[in-house]
């Protein structure tokens, strides 16, 4: 017995020391914890020998899952090092299961648990395509998803059973799961701010321009450089992006359908972790929760860019003022003579709104004076 039990002590103080590294998902166990109630927690019928078999059992239910284990100490957690986070703290904790959130961003590598990494990878999803198609004409963007929030919650019991004669006291668990739905909304307007990546990449070439569109990828790597908060890497994972950008808008079309999803088996693994922990939480492998709250939703998103007209007027008034902008391969003479002849007249229109404006402010201030017991 002794020597299972030293195997057990060795095996776990072993591992211990494997350095972290960056995996998708991941979960520290508290070291001394998971020894002392490995060595101790043996049980009517148990011994060494069943628990070390129902430990590497665990670890291979975990690997099976992608998930990657650590058996820490708690100044260890401390010191994996300023380029990670955790639930935006610095320090992990013991017994939570963690989502590294996919942003490639080489210098900040960032973990949550289930339900912040859902919000996060929406969130930061969102803030991307923004950031992105407004570079493309984005006029309006509108979002709707069914959100299924369900929620797990523990409850338990004690009862006293006999065996052999001898009364025990066993506890039974039960599982309660309550499921809804909701729809929810909401929308966005952006402002008309032109768009020369657009006409650097569109096939169909306007008059001002004497070159071959440029390559979009190129073009969205320039665009990425400027930024320290989104990668090119990302956009080149997320095929979806990529083909709204690259065959839809490009291609002109004025509104553009995707839906937000996140893969199956991140909830998969958090379903078995909870398995673990209600089977197996005595031994020290468990999750901190009793109450997991999932909230699984595909959001559908409704993208419409300015027309090519509109984005064309924007442009050429951009690049008439900004000589960064008056490249050889643009043909400033036609940019002069295009504006004038298609967006000249639009001067005689605004004018004359200026004029009904400046009537009605005219009118108000005087009514204003009235109603205040001036005169005229």
């Amino acid at each position: 017995m002794g020597i299972v039990k030293n195997i057990i002590i060795d095996t776990i103080n072993e591992k211990s020391r494997n350095v972290f590294t960056i995996d998708d998902m991941i979960i520290f166990f508290d070291r001394e914890e998971v020894k002392n109630k490995l060595t101790i927690n043996i049980g009517l019928f148990g011994s060494y020998a069943t628990n070390y078999k129902k430990m590497r059992d665990i670890e291979k239910k975990l690997k099976k899952k992608n998930i990657k284990y650590y058996y820490y100490t708690s100044e260890k957690l401390k010191d994996l090092g300023n380029k990670y986070t955790f639930n935006d703290n610095v320090t992990p904790k013991f017994n939570e299961l963690y989502y590294r959130l996919k942003d490639y961003n080489p210098n900040k590598v960032s973990y949550y648990t289930y339900s912040n990494f859902i919000r996060k990878c929406e969130d930061f999803k969102y803030d991307f395509t923004v950031y992105l198609f407004s570079k493309f004409g984005l006029k309006y963007i509108t979002w709707s998803y069914y959100m299924d929030e369900s929620i797990k919650k523990e409850t338990s019991f004690r009862s006293n059973i006999g065996v052999k004669g001898n009364n025990l006291e066993a506890e039974f668990k039960n599982y309660e799961e309550k499921k809804n739905m909701k729809k929810m909304l909401g929308s966005k307007s952006f402002g008309n701010t032109g768009s020369i990546d657009f006409f650097n990449t569109n096939s169909r070439r306007v008059f001002w321009y004497s070159y071959c569109p440029l390559d979009i990828d190129d073009v969205v790597k320039e665009i990425l450089k400027s930024s320290d908060k989104y990668y090119y890497d990302y956009y080149y994972y997320n095929k979806d992006l990529k083909e709204c950008l690259e065959d839809d808008r490009l291609d002109e079309l004025l509104q553009v359908d995707y839906t937000f999803e996140i893969e199956d088996y991140y909830y998969l693994a958090l379903e078995k972790m909870i398995k673990i922990s209600n089977k197996f939480g005595d031994l020290g492998f468990k999750l901190n929760q009793t109450i997991t709250r999932n909230n699984k939703y595909n959001k559908k998103y409704n993208i419409e860019f300015y027309t090519t007209g509109e984005l064309e007027k924007t442009t050429l008034e951009n690049i008439i003022w900004d000589k960064k902008l008056q490249t050889p391969n643009i043909n400033m003479s036609k940019v002069h003579r295009i504006y004038k002849e298609k967006y000249g007249k639009d001067l005689k229109k605004l004018l004359e709104e200026n004029k009904k404006i400046e009537e009605q402010i005219d009118l108000t201030q005087k009514t204003l004076r009235k109603s205040s017991g001036g005169f005229e």
